[in-house]
């Protein structure tokens, strides 16, 4: 039956099917680490941009992976954009194995799949799958010149041109010409063009580093290549690198063994199910091994904080496993932003008051941990935290935000106006600019702004040291009472830190912020108090309900059936108290 059917039509399939497979993947499981990707860098439509990109080698692939980085916006166009990059990838390499007599379209995946498992990492970035391309397609330019004066002369003066454009990615396209020459060339002077060919490849990189490019010596040879990866990512990585030049050496020894003449496999049943039998153990190798869905549901959750999806943020991180500080981190205000965070609070994972800020540390904590100050209206702290990110991470559309709306806050419009006039030459955030831009010109308007005239009303008026452990809630305020959420959380630390008699003293003017009945974590912790050090504290107006009054004696019958068993007592109450204030007090050890 599979002679009666086109062969170019089954691969015409094949091909079909693993490309939508492909888009799939990760426009359905990877999606927001592509927006993740769009938030750690931004492409400015200037001509000092485009100086900065080509002050090293690799400078094309570096900005055209910047360019279409920025439509990462859209996690379904980034997929596509990804698709579109394995397709060319998957003709190149197609190409350059059938120039070379080994014509087998699964094998002609591999490079996919390879480069599947890569972007599969948020440290990969796009620029990175751009330089492969680049090589793959002038190998592929190489070697379909038969005219041997013709490609020598692309070598020498193109090869140069490939090392200013693509940097590192240039190394291995060496090796393939190199291959090329002596595996299936013919020519008499072989040796020594090879030869020739290895001294250009080593010379060009060297002379440049010193006579145009400043370059550590360590990265000569691979900027722009990311090699910070994590090893199943960086084993991938060399893999893909050295692909092109292996099928080169597989080419030639199975040519040398079989004569082939249109493919290597025919299409029989049993290829048909060896190749089947590969696309099976290429997926599972993803699924196993690449794809992190723990990864992709923290970056879910970074996404809809920076959109104030406080719902989805808790919906996220419902799904989450086990405990992941960023993920509590964000918990916690988006519980506050929902109005749940004194009702819900232990519902979700707790690490002590630790999970409420991120530690100051020149990492990822630097790019995610200055929200809790912006949404606190700490606006010198945010402020401070956006410009260490900035430094940090360069240019990214983050931090440029908060620094402009933080200067504006301040009065400093000459500075806000420096940031804003940065994200003015993009594409996607020149709206916001605008926007912004018109707080600067008419300070009145931003009154106008909910946000802005939170954070105005909000601003500290008197000198105080930044805690670089806390959250200075006490001089937050004693300056400003009414900031809400500096109060929210100063009782909540108190809480999670099991500090109660702090608590009790502090919950005492909740009365000032607005609630017309005690939250449910607030009457456990005021329950559980007043049962131990048998006092009566209640905030003036308000009262215990019965329902929760019935839970406590239920918990407390219960803890002291089993109190000489600490850890029966802890299984028989997780199931109906584990959400309980009064469970997190006496077996979450932090």
């Amino acid at each position: 039956m599979l002679r009666k059917i086109n062969r170019k039509s089954i691969e015409i399939f094949i091909t079909g099917a693993l490309l939508v497979a492909y888009f799939l993947y990760f426009a359905l499981f990877n999606r927001y680490h592509i927006n993740y990707q769009e938030q750690n860098q931004l492409f400015l439509w200037n001509l000092d941009f485009i100086k900065d990109q080509f002050s090293l080698p690799g400078g094309l692939v570096l900005y055209a992976g910047s360019f279409f980085t920025q439509f990462f916006v859209y996690s379904w166009l980034g997929a596509f954009i990804f698709t579109i990059n394995a397709f060319a990838v998957f003709l190149l390499s197609s190409y350059i194995q059938k120039k070379h007599g080994f014509n087998n379209i699964i094998i002609s995946f591999i490079p996919v799949w390879l480069l599947t498992i890569l972007q599969s990492n948020e440290l990969f970035i796009f620029s990175q799958a751009l330089g492969f391309l680049a090589l793959l397609s002038f190998c592929a330019l190489y070697i379909s010149i038969d005219k041997t004066r013709i490609r020598y002369i692309l070598f020498f003066a193109g090869w140069p041109l490939l090392y200013i454009l693509a940097g590192g990615f240039s190394i291995p396209a060496v090796i393939l010409c190199v291959l090329h020459e002596l595996l299936f060339r013919k020519e008499d002077r072989k040796y020594l063009i090879s030869f020739l060919f290895l001294i250009t490849g080593l010379l060009i990189p060297f002379l440049s580093s010193k006579l145009i490019y400043y370059i550590q010596p360590d990265k000569i040879f691979t900027y722009p290549l990311i090699l910070e990866l994590p090893s199943f990512y960086l084993y991938s990585l060399i893999i893909f690198l050295i692909w092109a030049p292996l099928a080169l050496i597989i080419s030639y020894l199975v040519n040398l063994r079989i004569k082939v003449k249109n493919s290597l496999l025919s299409w029989n049943l049993t290829n048909v199910f060896a190749g089947a039998l590969i696309i099976v153990a290429m997926t599972f190798v993803i699924s196993r091994y690449a794809y992190n869905k723990n990864a992709d549901m923290m970056f879910g959750i970074d996404h809809h904080v920076q959109q104030s999806e406080w719902e989805k943020v808790l919906n996220l991180s419902e799904r989450y496993p086990g405990y992941n500080t960023l993920v509590i981190y964000y918990t916690n205000i988006a519980l506050y932003k929902s109005g749940q965070l004194f009702d819900k609070m232990f519902f979700y994972p707790q690490i002590g008051s630790r999970g409420l800020r991120l530690p100051w540390a020149r990492n990822l904590n630097l790019f995610f941990g200055g929200e809790l100050f912006y949404q606190m209206s700490y606006n010198s702290e945010s402020i401070h935290w956006a410009f260490e990110a900035l430094v940090a991470k360069g240019l990214n559309p983050r931090s440029l935000k908060r620094l402009a709306a933080g200067f504006i806050v301040n009065g400093h419009y000459d500075i806000a106006e420096k940031y804003i006039a940065i994200l003015d030459q993009t594409l996607f955030y020149r709206k916001w600019a605008k926007k912004y831009q018109r707080y600067v010109d008419d300070p009145a308007l931003c009154k106008n702004d909910p946000e802005l005239k939170r954070h105005i009303n909000l601003k500290t008026k008197s000198n105080y040291f930044s805690e670089v452990t806390g959250m200075n809630l006490p001089d937050l305020l004693s300056d400003h009472p009414q900031n809400k959420m500096a109060y929210h959380y100063l009782v909540a630390s108190l809480l999670l830190d099991k500090n109660l008699e702090g608590f009790a003293n502090a919950i005492m003017s909740i009365g000032n912020y607005g609630y017309k009945r005690l939250p449910l974590h607030i009457q456990e912790a005021l329950l559980f108090y007043n049962f131990y050090e048998h006092k009566d504290v209640i905030p003036e107006g308000f009262s215990i309900s019965p329902e929760v009054i019935t839970r406590f004696d239920d918990y407390a019958t219960t803890y002291t059936r089993f109190r000489t068993d600490r850890a029966a007592a802890s299984y028989a109450l997780k199931e109906k108290h584990a959400n309980t204030y009064w469970y997190y007090l006496q077996f979450i050890n932090n």
